[in-house]
């Protein structure tokens, strides 16, 4: 008989300090990075070493570098062999971000999946190939789950360029585009010197938002894993915008044909 799931409203606040090394061009802590520093928030709160298996991620505010954070840690919900844990990461009394991961703790494998679309764009997708490198190794030999989320940081930057829209073209229209947040699920694992096919294609338009569906595969066809992310439309000062004329359906065409 299973275990019944056991609340803890109760939390603790932890402070850790943001990175250089993990910032971007624009000089805010990148996206993927924000699982670092929730894995830095979950040790140092004294949460158990678990397999994370799938994890959402809402973006609020940017965060420098070299910043002290607080993070709130509070476990949602737990059993003998999983723990949901929720993740506030707060700087002068702003939240910059909310994650919830579900960790393993032991037993059979979990599968975490997606939800489900209500209106699937169908559009078609683009792929590339990627061989994991020794630097994106955690301590478990397998790809590191910020690893796998600058994949596909990357994954959709190179899709705009094939579909041709390379950020400069972008940054002319006066066009950017913000993520706001992932659902990242994780699955087999991706070892040194592993061909991984990661394909990206758009599942859902709005009038100032879209949201991305992205694979990653082994050479067996093993699901590594898959994520939603979704991005804001935005001008060069951060304003609210649609898209510029014909970005969005040259998207939707997936892959050129070369």
């Amino acid at each position: 008989m299973s275990a019944e799931p056991r609340r803890e409203p109760a939390g603790v606040r932890v402070s850790v300090r943001t990175r250089w090394d993990d910032c971007d061009r624009y000089g805010h802590v990148n996206n993927a990075a924000y699982l670092a520093l929730m894995r830095a928030a979950h040790d140092a709160a004294g949460q158990p070493a678990g397999e994370l298996r799938a994890v959402e991620i809402a973006y609020r505010e940017p965060v420098v570098p070299d910043d002290i954070v607080n993070v709130d840690v509070v476990v949602v919900e737990q059993t003998a062999s999983r723990r949901r844990i929720g993740y506030t990461i707060g700087v002068d009394h702003r939240t910059a971000a909310e994650l919830r991961a579900l960790w393993q703790l032991g037993g059979r494998r979990l599968e975490a999946n997606l939800p489900a679309v209500d209106r699937d764009v169908a559009g078609r997708a683009f792929r590339v190939s990627h061989t994991v490198r020794s630097h994106e190794l955690g301590p478990n030999d397998s790809a590191r789950p910020q690893a796998i989320l600058q994949w596909l940081e990357q994954a959709v930057f190179r899709a705009a360029d094939r579909a041709g829209w390379p950020r400069r073209r972008m940054e002319a229209e006066d066009f950017v585009t913000f993520v706001v947040g992932h659902h990242l699920v994780l699955g087999a694992p991706a070892r040194e010197d592993d061909e991984l096919a990661v394909t990206s294609r758009l599942i859902e338009l709005r009038r100032v938002s879209g949201t991305w569906h992205h694979e990653v595969r082994r050479a067996d066809g093993s699901l590594v894993a898959a994520d939603r992310a979704r991005g804001a439309f935005l001008d060069l000062e951060g304003r609210i915008r649609t898209a510029p004329p014909g970005l969005l359906e040259d998207l939707l065409r997936g892959e050129p044909v070369d």
